[in-house]
């Protein structure tokens, strides 16, 4: 449609381009006109009138992946009508289709971005299987390094006692060559902080310390769980002599595995006892 107008960008009709969709051989027609709903960024007549049920984060320029944003919704409506005039530029609503699909593949985009709960589940399993798959991968890289290694296991499985299940389970175990230590790895395949905001959140989430909601209640950041895993494994250090065969107890030490730079490389984290972060990259040259 833009090549045969000659212009990069133009408006029209949402029902119009609608039917200029259906009308295409090699285009789906079913739910177009709820998949141009979707993609349409609604108009506003001013940008500090908040529609109503939408809030001020959903159109905050800070925030990426914001629900409201032109990577969400690239179809930019023109006035209030029920069927907008939107204006249309063929190589945005391509580039935010990839981002979109891609982030759901890849589970990298939750919550907030999806409307259906169907896609928050659906990109939440692809994120948890991406996980696993990072897991195996810093698992097997540390074999390839001669190490012996497990995934994704649990302390009373490596203690071969009873444990409190709200301890979570251990991301990677490793020995080290001379079988004297055990790693207790926290490997987490996170995204590149892009914005302050994004900083700010996953310092918060890796500061090693209590979050205390409005009422009160407490519960560990992901950096402080991690943290009581190695201390209470260290504390029954004994106990891993039979199932993983040390000789006698071994020094047990935390770590925390990454494969994007993040802000804990570079502060607080290495002044945290077990909270030393390192690329994956990095992790042939690790003193194991």
């Amino acid at each position: 449609m833009a090549e045969a107008r000659r212009e990069g960008a133009f408006p029209i009709r949402r029902d119009e381009l609608a039917e200029a969709l259906k009308a295409r051989d090699d285009f789906p027609s079913a739910g177009i006109e709820a998949l141009l709903q979707r993609l349409t960024l609604p108009h506003r007549p001013n940008w500090v009138d908040i529609p109503k049920g939408r809030s001020e984060a959903d159109f905050n320029l800070s925030r990426f992946d914001r629900p409201y944003s032109l990577i969400n919704r690239p179809l930019i409506a023109l006035d209030d009508d029920v069927n907008p005039l939107v204006l249309v530029a063929p190589g945005l609503v391509a580039d935010a289709c990839m981002y979109s699909l891609i982030g759901l593949k890849e589970g990298t985009l939750n919550n907030t971005y999806w409307i259906s709960d169907e896609a928050r589940a659906f990109a939440g399993a692809q994120g948890h299987t991406m996980g696993e798959e990072f897991e195996d991968d810093v698992g097997e890289r540390l074999r390839k390094l001669g190490l012996q290694t497990w995934t994704r296991r649990a302390l009373s499985w490596a203690l071969n006692m009873k444990v409190d299940p709200s301890f979570g389970n251990i991301d990677v175990l490793a020995v080290s060559h001379d079988k004297r230590r055990l790693l207790v790895i926290e490997a987490k395949n996170l995204r590149l902080c892009r914005t302050e905001t994004e900083i700010a959140s996953r310092m918060s989430e890796y500061r090693g310390r209590v979050h205390r909601d409005k009422k009160g209640r407490e519960t560990p950041d992901k950096m402080l769980r991690h943290i009581r895993r190695v201390e209470f494994m260290r504390a029954h250090a004994s106990r891993l002599c039979s199932r993983l065969e040390f000789d006698a107890p071994p020094e047990v030490k935390g770590l925390l595995v990454v494969d994007a730079p993040q802000p804990m490389n570079f502060f607080a984290a290495d002044q945290l006892p077990d909270g030393q972060a390192l690329m994956l990259d990095a992790i042939a040259q690790f003193q194991f």
